[in-house]
């Protein structure tokens, strides 16, 4: 991910172009399943205004820097929309794109991405196959080698997921001479960021290996999810209270002893969302559960109630209020309202909570979109309405917030059989 210093509002003319075709207003019933699915239709038409299958950012148009990253989110948006809500008009151009941007190592490390791709960067593509499999969502076309005797395809969602594991693995014995393991946010030696290591690289690590121990059943995975887990915690990542921190230098023997303390909601969503995983992969461990529990109060009391009449709605609290959120950041509440939702459907002592949350932030959401008289959606979700910002990561967040809200009555994640 490539940060750069202030808002881009790159979709006004795109939005007030393109967007007509989407209706002018939003209205939501949070306890209408039709509804909901019906205002997640038009936010998930919205978000496609920005698909362009020439793109080399992932089929989806970004500004430079390139965001790849974020248009691997934007599938697992319309991934998760095609699933609970069964309309299949992303589909078709969703499996064309993860084909495309696999790599030939079958571990969305494509060589088009060489010079930008980051850990955190590959492990949101991940997350595409990793869904896919929990879901049994349609197949790559079988890609198979000449040293596999036993006709399994080795583009297949488990194996994918399988690969990008061991890359992280590989990285981490090859970064853990500092700070005690942990992955590094760059994994090129010659990229910026290489001397950092961060959250969201390793909450990324942490969810993959939880995800693969749930669905598989195998220890391996489990035991490496509790590494990076105990790791993230020992440095201070993740702290006594579960809030979770951006990072840490570990250039010139500083050694992660200086913890950034910035708080995204995007790295604490994502070791939430693999707490749940292993909660439920460890038979309801009540160690996992309270770590889920804690980590649902953190995320609460830092990222909900930007205002006194507003206290269950989401917003970035480090950059929204003063409407200073990058392209980045716009997208972050994607994750937590994402996560969120499917942590509800893992872990039934966080549901009651989780849904207020959710529905109060879909209501909000719903509210933001009625931008340019075509429904582009905004930014603050506790305004009552568009509060004049709008890019991809903005309609992506929106579109989560909503369709978030049919997680728990969605298909139950699978198991391997």
């Amino acid at each position: 991910m490539k940060f750069v210093a202030k808002m881009t509002r790159q979709s006004a003319n795109v939005a007030m172009a393109a967007l007509a075709s989407v209706a002018t207003a939003m209205n939501i019933d949070v306890n209408d399943q039709a509804s909901i699915k019906e205002a997640a239709a038009q936010v998930a038409k919205g978000l496609y205004l920005y698909h362009d299958p020439s793109s080399t950012a992932g089929q989806f148009k970004q500004p430079q820097p390139w965001f790849w990253w974020e248009s691997g989110s934007a599938w697992n948006g319309l991934m998760d929309y095609t699933v609970y809500t069964g309309d299949t008009t992303y589909k078709a151009d969703l499996l064309s794109s993860l084909s495309q941007n696999l790599g030939a190592n079958y571990d969305f490390a494509p060589s088009e991405q060489q010079n930008w791709e980051a850990n955190d960067d590959q492990v949101y593509w991940v997350y595409n196959a990793l869904s896919a499999m929990e879901y049994g969502f349609e197949a790559l076309p079988c890609a198979t080698s000449k040293a596999n005797t036993d006709d399994n395809c080795v583009n297949s969602w488990l194996s994918i997921g399988t690969n990008a594991f061991e890359d992280f693995v590989t990285r981490w014995n090859k970064d853990s001479g500092t700070c005690g393991g942990g992955l590094k946010w760059q994994y090129i030696e010659t990229a910026d960021g290489y001397y950092y290591k961060n959250s969201v690289s390793n909450g990324g690590f942490f969810q993959t290996a939880a995800r693969l121990a749930r669905y598989t059943g195998n220890q391996t995975y489990g035991d490496w999810a509790a590494k990076v887990w105990d790791w993230s915690t020992s440095v201070g990542f993740v702290s006594a209270d579960f809030h979770v921190y951006d990072g840490a230098g570990d250039d010139q023997n500083a050694n992660c002893s200086a913890i950034n303390k910035d708080e995204w909601s995007y790295n604490i969503a994502t070791y939430l969302h693999g707490a749940a995983h292993m909660y439920n992969f460890t038979d309801g461990d009540s160690t996992w559960e309270l770590r889920v529990q804690g980590l649902v109060k953190a995320a609460q009391s830092t990222f909900f109630g930007p205002t006194a009449n507003a206290t269950d709605v989401m917003y970035e609290q480090k950059c929204e209020l003063d409407a200073t959120c990058n392209v980045d950041q716009t997208s972050f509440k994607a994750s937590l309202s994402r996560w969120l939702g499917k942590t509800a459907a893992l872990v039934p002592s966080v549901k009651t909570n989780i849904e207020t949350l959710l529905q109060a932030s879909a209501m909000g959401a719903a509210l933001s979109c009625s931008g340019y008289e075509n429904s582009t959606c905004g930014v603050q979700w506790y305004t009552g309405g568009f509060d004049g910002q709008s890019d991809m990561g903005v309609e992506l967040s929106a579109l989560e917030a909503v369709q978030s809200l049919l997680a728990t009555s969605a298909p139950e994640l699978a198991v391997k059989s």
